[in-house]
């Protein structure tokens, strides 16, 4: 049986739905791992392909060293670099999270933040090597700091891009 690869790599119906009535920000803030974790979206500036979200200090997360736990760090990068890239590259394209790499620089036992954004420069750039190659793997690197901007870790994202032939187009979600 031949697999269709643009119908296996598609967001859950469920995340559709939430997000037409809810909106991402509410939605992804329901979501049970960020919630119980104390990861929160602060602000989405849809226009600007921005996320800025935060990971507050508490019980539920705090390891056995007084810091965050660092599967808490990680998920508070996780998803966001593969959503802002399928909303700006559109269903022609297949995105998937790679690997991920994280380098812990300063102990913290405050909450902590993180930016993502994908830049017209990096769709370019995306572009312009999927006009030589079937697929890549794209880097993008977020800091985590605390409220004064020191950095507490380095997150490296890896993410798997190819362009879809027309046969093959995505699912609209």
């Amino acid at each position: 049986m031949k697999v269709n690869l643009a119908e296996s790599f598609h967001p859950d119906p469920k995340w559709k739905w939430l997000e037409f009535f809810l909106g991402f920000k509410r939605a992804i803030n329901l979501y049970s791992p960020f919630w119980g974790s104390g990861i929160k979206v602060i602000q989405f500036e849809k226009e600007k392909h921005k996320i800025f979200v935060q990971l507050k200090m508490n019980f539920f997360n705090k390891g056995y060293m007084g810091t965050h736990f660092g599967g808490s760090l990680y998920s508070m990068c996780d998803p966001f670099y593969v959503y802002l890239l399928m909303k700006r590259l559109g269903s022609n394209y297949m995105v998937w999270d790679k690997r991920a790499e994280i380098d812990y620089i300063n102990k913290n036992n405050s909450s902590v933040f993180a930016k993502f954004e994908v830049t017209d420069l990096d769709i370019e750039e995306i572009e312009s090597l999927l006009s030589k190659q079937k697929k890549i793997s794209y880097i993008f690197m977020t800091d985590v700091t605390d409220f004064h901007g020191n950095t507490i870790a380095i997150v490296k994202k890896t993410i798997y891009i190819r362009r879809l032939l027309p046969n093959t187009k995505k699912k609209e979600f």
